[in-house]
């Protein structure tokens, strides 16, 4: 659990930053709604809820999907997804 706390962790700090940083006003409250799911995703995580966890990250890979994050700030909080939900989809049925 701990590796995917450290990820999880990683990518909040990177989501934050860029929520933090973006000039984009439309961009602001699907930063929050990204955030909002990431605190979601820690629970899931803590619980041991792995297929909570596996449909929260589904979820979040669909509205990246369809979403779209302006700029520099939003490429890095998108990468910083994708590197967090390959450790979540690459895992067993435990952690």
């Amino acid at each position: 659990m701990g590796d995917l706390l450290d990820a999880l962790s990683k990518y909040v700090s990177v989501l934050a930053k860029s929520a933090h940083e973006t000039h984009r006003a439309e961009d602001r409250q699907t930063y929050t709604q990204h955030l909002a799911a990431a605190a979601q995703i820690f629970v899931a995580v803590h619980s041991d809820h792995i297929d909570d966890l596996r449909a929260l990250v589904a979820s979040e890979r669909h509205s990246y999907g369809w979403g779209y994050l302006s700029d520099a700030e939003g490429s890095s909080a998108e990468r910083a997804f994708d590197e967090f939900a390959k450790k979540i989809e690459a895992t067993n049925a435990t952690y």
